[in-house]
């Protein structure tokens, strides 16, 4: 690969206000709300976290655990 200069493309500064906030600012923002497909994938984990509990509830002979 051949780096930018060679390439010929020069740097151009950054103006004052982006520089001096440059790397420091997260530009993430947080999520109010979830979509459906999130909600939907949280719930099949919960569930499938149940299920695995509830088998080796049942397979350590502790029924009542298990339901």
């Amino acid at each position: 690969m051949k780096s930018n200069a060679s390439a010929g493309f020069k740097s151009k500064p950054l103006p004052e206000g982006i520089a001096a906030n440059h790397g420091t600012q997260a530009n993430i923002e947080e999520k109010k709300d979830k979509t459906e497909e999130e909600q939907f994938k949280e719930l099949e984990e919960e569930v499938h976290r149940l299920l695995e509990l509830s088998a080796t509830a049942k397979v350590n002979k502790n029924n009542n655990e298990a339901l």
